[in-house]
Parts: C-alpha cells; sequence; structure tokens
C-alpha cells in the first residue's frame, strides 16, 4: 500500500486503536535492544579513542 501525504501528516491521536495496530503490523520492524547495544559500545570505543591519543 503506497503512502500518500495524507498518511505522512497524520498524528497517533487521530488515529483509532485499530489502524493503528495494523500500521504497527504492517511496518512489522522489530530491532530490538540490539541498536542501543551496538551505539553504546561505539560511543565507548570512541571516549577510549579520544583518551587514548590525547594523553
Amino acid at each position: 500500500m503506497p503512502i500518500d501525504d495524507r498518511d505522512l501528516t497524520r498524528q497517533d491521536e487521530d488515529i483509532s486503536p485499530a489502524e493503528f495496530a495494523a500500521e504497527e503490523r504492517r511496518e512489522h520492524y522489530a530491532f530490538g535492544n540490539w541498536p542501543e547495544i551496538a551505539g553504546t559500545v561505539f560511543t565507548l570505543f570512541v571516549i577510549w579513542l579520544i583518551f587514548a591519543f590525547t594523553g
């Protein structure tokens, strides 16, 4: 189902609960916690690099 401009400007409060649940099922992105964990590890690595090379 293509997205039109009206769908892009609708707020969650304007959508019925059934329509919101259907939209969530249609998108089906479930990344879990790994993006937060990877971001934390990368941030700690960058901090370590900063302190390792600047003394």
